[in-house]
């Protein structure tokens, strides 16, 4: 039997990933802090790609020709939270295409998609040169303020209306994808504006815990 929505799309970080950031996993790697970087986006001073670009610079400041190779590496043992492939499994079953959209880097959410039956994702890399080593750009896919545009990529090529389309994520960057969704929820969020903005607030150790509000209407 199909289920009343077509896609469900899943933020990463804070979602399938059990850490708040995969670029902050790398930052604790490197013992870097971002915070001041945060703060200026955050308020507006700095757009998604200088965001980046000073988080990479603090990695190449500790690391000379830090690889792309090197960041994989060090992404590789971030903790998922339990549950996604039995949750990708179920969904499947009933019709529905499964997606991660996140600002987070793209070799987590590649692995993460490939390992578990994602039918797609998308996040943000890191530019390097014909070596593998990163340049200090990064190569914007998810604006953190709009990732209602990337979900609309998904709903477009696979033909679902948001109205079909559930949104889930933690945190307030998850807002405009809760906007362009029939069911929005948050799971294990951690401010107030994406609970404020949700459907569904759920808290939960299972991805599997958000099979019965999809599948259960």
């Amino acid at each position: 039997m199909d289920c009343d929505f077509g896609l469900v799309a899943f933020d990463m970080d804070g979602v399938l990933v059990d850490y708040t950031s995969s670029w902050t996993w790398v930052h604790e790697h490197f013992r870097v802090n971002n915070e001041a970087s945060l703060i200026d986006y955050i308020e507006g001073r700095i757009d998604d790609l200088e965001f980046m670009r000073r988080d990479i610079e603090l990695w190449m400041a500790l690391k000379e020709d830090v690889s792309v190779h090197d960041i994989d590496e060090i992404l590789r043992p971030v903790p998922i939270i339990p549950g996604i492939k039995d949750t990708v499994s179920a969904l499947h079953q009933r019709g529905v295409r499964c997606v991660i959209v996140s600002g987070g880097l793209d070799m987590a959410a590649r692995r993460i998609a490939e390992e578990n039956g994602f039918d797609d994702h998308i996040a943000n890399s890191l530019a390097c040169d014909d070596r593998g080593r990163l340049t200090g750009e990064g190569v914007l896919r998810v604006e953190l303020t709009n990732k209602r545009r990337a979900l609309q990529r998904f709903q477009e090529s696979f033909g679902v209306s948001e109205e079909r389309t559930v949104a889930i994520g933690n945190s307030f960057v998850d807002v405009s994808m809760f906007g362009a969704s029939g069911l929005s929820i948050a799971f294990n969020p951690i401010d107030d504006e994406v609970q404020r903005n949700a459907d569904v607030v759920l808290r939960s150790r299972n991805l599997t815990d958000v099979l019965p509000l999809i599948l259960g209407r």
